[in-house]
């Protein structure tokens, strides 16, 4: 196999327009509840479990969710009409066939009828566990017309048994009468593991090689697939302050121990990710006695830091050292704003950035001295968002601030000049602060709203060649870097499957949607099993 050059291509702007907007509203870092991811079709021979296609001409199995009526029409679908709520659809009970650590895909083909505005729908699963309800996304909104059927399909797994699952079909705002057809949940029969060098072996002399999860990953195959190839991990969304505190003083560490468990348990360090962010922070968090909204108040910015401390203290309490760096606040900067700070809530009832500063002083006097305090943000290899960090850092430390040290989360493109993230990890050694690679992962897509009708082969060619470049710029600054996490297991688990749009055939990781090695895996490990680059 040839190892020819790869020419460097900066990205578009749209990419990075789009990005910066979905981090407004749900940040780089929102994935979907963890379990939950849009995947493509197996490849190969699976167990159907359940399915319906409605020629019985009975609702085989589906019922009411929600004060609707179900009928079945003569063209065998199932008709859901008269619904009042965005979330009144049809269910269909799988909770018989779904068991811990087992991959499904859920798959079911939509329709409006004839005559009827386009609109936002999507799939989930209802699971009840002890009384309590959690909702996983199956595929995120999706545009459904009254001309054709749209196909969704999504993996699902849990990790913990639960007392019910029920997959429904729902709306984003429409209250429009849904037509469902050819529903199948199928046990996907995942290959082995494949008997690879482990990343973490191969970089072991560089930097820990991390991996971002949820508890699903942490049971079945892909737990092996984990083990095998990481060093250390990251909650995706299990420490996040509403997984955590979801209710102000009743603390839930459940699915996050899930995680620190199994770290610990084969040997790997966890990072925690993340104590202050504007976004997956409980409403009651902004919310006073009476229910109304925070002021810019020497007494409401007390109640807000008192609430901080007490979320950050509890967390400490329960997991002292054994999580050894924490991201303290995530994506607070706005590089367009002329103090380069976001406009959060956060920001509003302080009417600045001081609550950064406090923030790190609690983290720092709640968490034993050897656990390393973080800040972490988005787009740092852009020169705007590399400047904004790099002034606020400066600040800080002159405040004598005790900040540790900067993640560059580094959600990149396959067109994006890979120098430029090394530019901006040289730029911050002259501020003398630990630096990572918080949440790596490179799309294929040549901008975030396009949603691929397959992943192009070529592309994912030119992804290997682009892992290769990555690295090699990483590895060259391997002194400056205390570790490199990947923002996903296996492609099924990205967040970029579900957001902006839907696009199940992005495939930003090392690993397939069966859990194979890729070429962005080869690009790292022996770039000579690359083949050569697309020609043009």
């Amino acid at each position: 196999m040839t190892t020819s050059p790869r020419p460097l291509r900066h990205a578009p702007a749209s990419r990075r327009s789009v990005l910066t907007a979905a981090a407004a509203v749900g940040g780089s870092a929102l994935v979907p509840a963890g379990v939950v991811t849009l995947a493509a079709s197996p490849a190969h021979a699976d167990e159907i479990l359940l399915s319906s296609d409605f020629s019985s001409g009975t609702p085989e199995g589906w019922y009411p969710r929600g004060p609707v009526t179900l009928a079945v029409d003569a063209a065998d679908y199932l008709l859901v009409y008269d619904r009042t709520a965005t979330w009144d659809g049809a269910a269909i009970d799988i909770t018989e066939h779904v068991e811990v650590g087992i991959r499904y895909q859920l798959k079911v083909s939509l329709r409006l009828l004839e005559g009827t505005e386009a609109a936002d729908l999507r799939t989930t699963v209802q699971r009840d566990v002890a009384g309590s309800s959690s909702y996983d996304t199956v595929q995120w909104n999706t545009a459904v017309t009254d001309a054709a059927w749209t196909e969704f399909s999504g993996t699902y797994s849990v990790s913990q048994a639960a007392d019910r699952l029920q997959f429904y079909v729902e709306s984003d705002s429409s209250l429009a009468p849904i037509m469902i057809d050819s529903f199948t949940l199928t046990r996907i029969d995942d290959p082995e593991i494949e008997d690879l060098l482990p990343l973490k072996d191969f970089l072991a002399c560089d930097f820990p090689i991390g991996c971002a999860v949820e508890p699903a990953e942490v049971v079945g195959r892909p737990a092996e697939l984990l083990a095998l190839h990481f060093a250390q991990v990251t909650t995706g969304n299990q420490m996040k302050p509403d997984a955590i505190q979801p209710t102000e003083g009743v603390f839930d560490f459940t699915r996050a121990d899930q995680i620190v468990d199994f770290a610990e348990a084969n040997g790997m360090q966890v990072w925690g990710h993340t104590l202050l962010w504007h976004n997956q922070t409980p409403a009651w968090w902004f919310l006073d006695a009476d229910g109304q909204p925070l002021q810019s108040t020497r007494a409401h910015r007390r109640l807000v830091l008192d609430r901080f401390k007490a979320h950050v203290e509890a967390l400490a309490e329960h997991y002292g050292d054994r999580v050894w760096a924490w991201d303290v606040v995530n994506e607070v900067l706005d590089p367009e704003q002329t103090d380069g700070l976001r406009r959060s809530r956060w920001y509003e009832i302080f009417g600045g950035g001081e609550y950064i500063g406090e923030a790190f002083k609690i983290a720092r006097r709640a968490f034993p001295r050897r656990v390393k305090l973080f800040i972490n943000d988005y787009n740092t290899e852009f020169p705007d968002k590399r400047e904004a960090m790099y002034n606020l850092v400066q600040e800080l430390k002159r405040r004598r601030v005790p900040v540790d040290g900067i993640g560059h989360q580094a959600h990149v493109d396959y067109r994006r000049d890979p120098q430029l993230l090394g530019e901006s990890i040289d730029a911050f050694k002259r501020l003398r602060v630990l630096q990572a690679v918080t949440e790596l992962d490179v799309s294929v897509s040549d901008h975030m709203e396009e949603s691929l009708p397959e992943t192009p082969p070529e592309r994912l060619v030119e992804q290997g060649w682009y892992y290769k470049e990555l690295f090699e710029v990483l590895r060259e600054r391997a002194d400056d870097l205390e570790s490199v996490t990947m923002w996903g297991l296996y492609d099924a688990v990205s967040w970029l499957r579900n957001w902006p749009v839907s696009r199940p055939h992005e495939a930003p990781l090392f690993f397939d949607d069966r859990l194979q090695a890729k070429a962005a895996y080869w690009g790292v490990v022996d770039p000579t099993k690359l083949e050569p680059l697309p020609e043009g």
